[in-house]
């Protein structure tokens, strides 16, 4: 209530300070002015508001305001009948043209620019016309009259002007407006893309790691088996508790961590299924999405790197997320091995049925004889303020996928002084 009312009293004071702005065109007191103008926009912009009550208001404070002017500038001789017979018809204006944009529905028509303005032109028209006939009426006080035909067809161009003019500006605001929306929601998407896309190569990580672990367990069932039969034969020793008992303990433990490892994989697919909106995008949108991403975590880390993007392909996948963590995985990279400046290029094109993908920056390269290595898990060079380690597994993570996809991760050195080029090939029918 407070805001609505807040809004009406903003709308009455708005439209009696715009109503000074005026034209006479009549050489009477008839004025076109402003304030029909701002009136007119509050109401379409304000729909919530109540139409007639807000007409009744600001018709009655722009009458009460001029009387009010007419005194100030009176200097002593100041008639209040003479004033108020003067500005009463501004009254039946604003009361009119209320009740036709409310009998009008103007809200059902906002997204139809042409209705609304035609709608409006009818009501300023509507309602110039009517305080002409209230002003002569008061004028001849009830004697016969008669209309000019040329302030008829003024006041109808000046109705058409003024309606298609402030639906227009009306129209243009709400159009900034849905720009901001669409850039607000396309933010959201992107982030939610790239949480998605880090959760999908969890999972396969973690999808990779229940094997290992279930490896593990049959081999600690195995020895446990053997260790027991070596016992009775006595060929080992006897402890407390027993080899075997110690093997079997371990495999326990390990299957209990594979339950474990279960459930937490069952709700991070669940989240995943959830999260998937999108069923496929094509390698441009996907790029330009990784790029976007990686500009923002640039200027985080206060680094001045111009990023560079070439895409000769119009392939659309649906392995969005399997390639936006790979990519992600050696953009980031690259954006942290650069110090302060630099430059960072993603190439992308079609080569003997392969989609290559190349990242290249200027960064501190990699240490020769170091290749064999760095994509091996828990391999890094990268360390904190407070000398911990990396998880040196993101290489592992990107190539995992690559692999999965039938297609390679390598590093390619050499070819470009002062740059390191990683190179990723998949075969198209794949993707």
């Amino acid at each position: 209530m407070r805001s609505k009312a807040f809004t009406i009293f903003t709308l009455v004071a708005a439209t009696m300070l715009f109503g000074e702005l005026k034209y006479q065109p009549f050489q009477s007191e008839f004025r076109i002015s402003f304030g029909s103008g701002i009136f007119f926009f509050w109401l379409i912009w304000f729909r919530e508001i109540p139409i007639l009550l807000a007409s009744l208001l600001t018709g009655s404070a722009v009458v009460l305001f001029r009387i009010w002017l007419d005194f100030i500038a009176s200097n002593g001789d100041f008639f209040l009948y003479k004033s108020a017979l003067t500005h009463v018809p501004s009254f039946a204006f604003y009361l009119f043209f209320g009740l036709v944009i409310w009998m009008g529905k103007a809200w059902r028509h906002l997204n139809s620019p042409l209705r609304l303005g035609l709608l409006g032109a009818v009501a300023d028209f509507s309602a110039n016309l009517v305080e002409l006939l209230v002003r002569k009426s008061l004028m001849y006080q009830g004697i016969y009259f008669v209309f000019v035909p040329q302030e008829e067809y003024l006041l109808l161009i000046l109705a058409f002007v003024r309606s298609f003019f402030i639906v227009g500006f009306f129209n243009i605001i709400q159009v900034r407006h849905l720009r901001e929306i669409s850039r607000e929601q396309q933010l959201r998407f992107e982030k939610m893309l790239m949480i998605s896309s880090d959760l999908h190569v969890e999972a396969l990580y973690l999808k990779k790691v229940m094997g290992h672990i279930e490896q593990v367990t049959r081999n600690g069932y195995t020895l446990y088996r053997e260790l027991k039969a070596r016992e009775a034969e006595g060929v080992l020793p006897e402890s407390d508790p027993p080899l075997s008992r110690r093997a079997l303990s371990i495999a326990e433990e390990v299957h209990e961590i594979k339950k474990d490892s279960q459930r937490i994989l069952s709700g991070v697919s669940k989240i995943i299924q959830q999260e998937r909106v999108v069923q496929q995008l094509t390698i441009e949108e996907i790029v330009q999405l990784v790029v976007n991403t990686n500009q923002k975590y640039a200027h985080m880390l206060e680094k001045e790197i111009a990023f560079t993007s070439n895409v000769r392909t119009w392939l659309t996948t649906r392995h969005v997320y399997s390639l936006l963590s790979v990519l992600n995985n050696l953009l980031s990279n690259a954006v942290e091995a650069i110090e302060r400046t630099g430059s960072i290029t993603l190439r992308v094109y079609e080569h003997e049925g392969a989609l290559v993908f190349r990242v290249s920056d200027t960064g501190g390269g990699i240490a020769p004889g170091d290749e064999a290595f760095i994509f091996i898990p828990g391999y890094t060079t990268k360390y904190d303020e407070q000398g911990n380690a990396s998880t040196g597994i993101g290489l592992a993570h990107a190539r995992d996928v690559v692999t999965n996809l039938g297609g390679t991760l390598e590093v390619v050195q050499g070819e470009a002084p002062g740059k390191t080029i990683f190179e990723v090939r998949i075969p198209i029918h794949r993707l």
